[in-house]
């Protein structure tokens, strides 16, 4: 189906990305590529669905990839576009800005069929893949699970030799990870072959037939089949990522709370937007968040947690109720101004950069909004210690666009740590499971804590909210349906009633290693 051979990929100067790499996927086999952030994952599956070179020209670009005996790089993309289908890691570039249906019908429409025959294949697909309810709605409206599973429906509506999928399971939460999965299963027992970038091994078990394990310098440093993963320590080690399948090796860290008074109090808080029922999405919610201490938020789908969080940012106006930051009202602040007390790492972090380098995007945070080289040269020394300390001190130099999905985010963590908010909202950090950057997430929500400063961690990670929080909160129909210490909550029947499967004794202890 699938051959590289001796496959290499350089975007600056003569350093690659990818190096030597020699990798088949036979027919009707599914194959997880899998390592650290910035070990050419991404790369890796542009090179084989031939977005590199057809769409993207790397600077350097050595061996060959074959699709079914055939050079990608000499297929017509009209041709290759209906032989391999592909969903990428951010998925909001795919969906341009389309209803559902018309999202599956443009591949169609592009390749000019008749419009009767659209219409009979999308109905088709869509119910094949379980979303014709979503038919009238926008694709930037929905969940990411179901944007997710509506950009593989279209990717699938010419029945594509080879499907390619980057990251297809990161941050949904656990109802939508299943679901995905579940189609993934139903399509591999349909003879699917499959290429999938993923860190969360566990999500795949039962679907994969092998795992490629890449290491920091874009080679492949194992390549198993799927019955041998679980037990090889040692092949997580070289790639930097964490094995789902391990038990734990250190002892859970705890923390206190170091502020009597709350750093943000939301009091009575509800909302103008309203469910299709008429009911306000928040209809009046408390809530108080403490210096030293990571509170997590979860919650399905439609809960309100952005809401929530778009509220307290000012971004959508209250229908009543208060927010106060350190004991002062914060009713008529602007959203600068509330922007400079509360720091807000969204999941797409690239939208939040605009400088040339890390190092300026971090200078402009210390310095409070300036930049210029002397402002640069002034603070350079403070900037360079706080990049460090995510993990990025060689890729100072580096555009934030150059950055890995991950190492975007622990640039995000470090302007934070520059502007010291009072409070930090992480909203879905996308880490899973890369060893050195979900440990430099954890050490810098830490530092943090000890600063006396709150974190409100938003997840469906539950394992991330298990190493990260002290007190879990649990949100549904807008309102809290828990609000207490971790451990309550999960054994609480709000945590029942969503129906997630429950982290195992084992599971918990080895999340706060």
């Amino acid at each position: 189906m699938l051959q590289m051979q001796q496959a290499g990929v350089s975007f600056r100067g003569e350093t690659p990305v990818l190096s030597a790499i020699d990798l088949t996927v036979h027919d009707g086999e599914v194959v997880v590529v899998t390592g650290a952030a910035g070990c050419g994952k991404s790369t890796l599956l542009a090179l084989a669905a031939g977005i590199i070179p057809t769409l993207i020209r790397p600077r350097l670009l050595h061996g060959t990839v074959l699709l079914q005996g055939e050079s990608v790089a000499r297929i017509p993309p009209s041709q290759l576009y209906r032989r391999i289908g592909a969903v990428l890691q951010s998925v909001d570039d795919q969906v341009l800005d389309l209803s559902v249906e018309d999202l599956l019908a443009f591949p169609l429409e592009n390749r000019g069929m008749a419009p009767t025959d659209i219409r009979g294949r999308v109905l088709e697909r869509a119910g094949m893949f379980g979303v014709r309810s979503l038919f009238g709605r926008a694709v930037r409206s929905l969940s990411g699970g179901e944007r997710r599973i509506v950009v593989l429906t279209s990717s699938m509506m010419w029945q594509p030799s080879l499907l390619v999928l980057d990251e297809m399971t990161n941050g949904l939460d656990p109802d939508a990870r299943a679901r995905v999965v579940a189609i993934l299963r139903r399509l591999r027992a349909d003879g699917q072959s499959m290429l999938i970038a993923e860190q969360n091994l566990g999500a795949m078990d039962g679907l994969a037939d092998r795992a490629v394990f890449l290491g920091g310098n874009g080679r492949i440093v194992a390549d198993l089949p799927w019955a041998a993963i679980a037990n090889d320590d040692a092949v997580y080690e070289r790639a930097g990522i964490e094995s789902p399948f391990q038990p734990p090796r250190r002892a859970p860290v705890t923390r206190r709370v170091t502020a009597a008074a709350p750093r943000l109090a939301v009091q009575n808080l509800s909302t103008r937007l309203r469910r299709s029922d008429g009911r306000p999405v928040l209809p009046g919610l408390d809530l108080a968040l403490y210096g030293g201490e990571v509170t997590a938020l979860i919650g399905p789908n439609g809960a309100g947690k952005s809401t929530l969080l778009q509220t307290m940012l000012g971004l959508i106006p209250r229908a009543s109720g208060t927010i106060s930051v350190d004991g002062e009202s914060a009713d008529d602040w602007s959203v600068a101004q509330r922007a400079r007390r509360i720091g807000y790492v969204t999941q797409n972090t690239r939208r939040m950069f605009f400088l040339l380098s890390a190092l300026e995007e971090v200078v402009f945070s210390l310095a409070g909004g300036e930049a210029g080289a002397a402002v640069v040269a002034r603070h350079r020394d403070a900037a360079m210690q706080l990049l460090a300390g995510v993990g990025l001190g060689e890729h100072a130099a580096l555009s934030p666009f150059a950055l890995s999905t991950r190492e975007q985010l622990m640039l995000a963590l470090a302007c934070m740590e520059a502007a010291a908010p009072s409070l930090l909202i992480l909203d879905e950090p996308l880490v899973a499971w890369d060893r050195k950057y979900r440990h430099a997430l954890l050490a810098t929500l830490e530092r943090f804590c000890e600063h006396g400063r709150a974190v409100l961690l938003v997840t469906h990670d539950l394992q991330l909210a298990q190493a990260a929080a002290q007190r879990l909160l649990i949100l549904r129909d807008g309102t809290l349906a828990f609000d207490g210490p971790l451990e309550a909550g999960w054994q609480s029947e709000a945590f029942r009633d969503l129906g997630w499967p429950a982290l195992s004794q084992a599971e918990r202890v080895h999340a706060a290693a």
